[in-house]
């Protein structure tokens, strides 16, 4: 698969935002031009539809005239936002990538927050909802109760140092995403694998607080239901991985001689 280009004119593209859509024509403009009021790094905007009638397409020319830098992409990888996260992993060309929704959810002001940590050394850094400072606004309760206990428990009983291992706003680097095996392949919970993923290879991993919005417009393709299979694999996955770690590394200090 093709790589797009690091490079903007005066300089090296940091960061790739990653935006898979499914007829977002409503949000698409809004979104771009407050990512190009808030976000000041060089970036590229990478919009990934699954096909040719998408409906945000109508858009398109609306939104490069706010962002020339912006490319659209076709999901090469069928169809869903797994594989459009797979697409822009693998086409992207910058140090560090962020999928970011197209619905105005995301915060993109973040992104430097984000990035700032990442200079200090950071592989891995969570936009976090529930974290001090972060904040859920508006969306069903139902979801809201839902992700928040699986948060507040994984957060409980790992040593995983991040709140919201639910939220797809991560910043990730690029060279240490190339690493990684990616196995989901329904949706949202490949953030899960992410993370856990990371934390098991040793990668730095941290969050800043993010303020998370429902969405401007339109109708949320978001199906708890469809996907609550996935999550649960992940949710005992991360558990049982960091039950393996904390256990390995307190034989290993054990063993060590003093």
């Amino acid at each position: 698969m093709d790589k797009i280009s690091g490079h903007e004119p005066g300089g090296q593209v940091e960061i790739s935002l990653i935006v898979p859509v499914y007829d977002e024509e409503e949000n698409i403009v809004p979104f771009v031009k407050e990512v190009k009021a808030k976000l000041t790094l060089p970036h590229q905007t990478i919009i990934i539809y699954d096909h040719d009638k998408d409906l945000t397409l109508r858009q398109k020319d609306a939104a490069l005239a706010v962002d020339p830098m912006i490319v659209f992409i076709k999901n090469k990888n069928g169809s869903g936002v797994i594989n459009a996260f797979r697409t822009g992993f693998d086409v992207a060309n910058s140090r560090y990538l962020v999928p970011i929704m197209a619905d105005l959810s995301d915060t993109p002001a973040t992104v430097m927050e984000m990035y700032r940590k990442a200079q200090q050394g950071y592989d891995l850094v969570v936009a976090s909802r529930y974290c001090e400072g972060g904040k859920k606004i508006g969306g069903p309760y139902f979801k809201y109760l839902l992700s928040r206990a699986a948060n507040l428990s994984l957060h409980k009983i790992t040593n995983i140092p991040t709140h919201d291992m639910t939220n797809a706003f991560i910043l990730y680097r690029k060279a240490m995403l190339d690493k990684i095996s990616i196995r989901s392949n329904g949706g949202f919970e490949v953030t899960m694998e992410l993370i856990a993923k990371a934390y098991i290879l040793g990668y730095k991993i941290t969050e800043v607080p993010t303020v998370n919005r429902e969405r401007a417009a339109g109708k949320s393709k978001f199906r708890v239901f469809r996907w609550i299979l996935n999550y649960l694999h992940w949710y005992f996955y991360i558990i049982l991985c960091s039950t393996v770690k904390q256990v390995d590394s307190n034989y290993s200090e054990d063993a060590q001689r003093k």
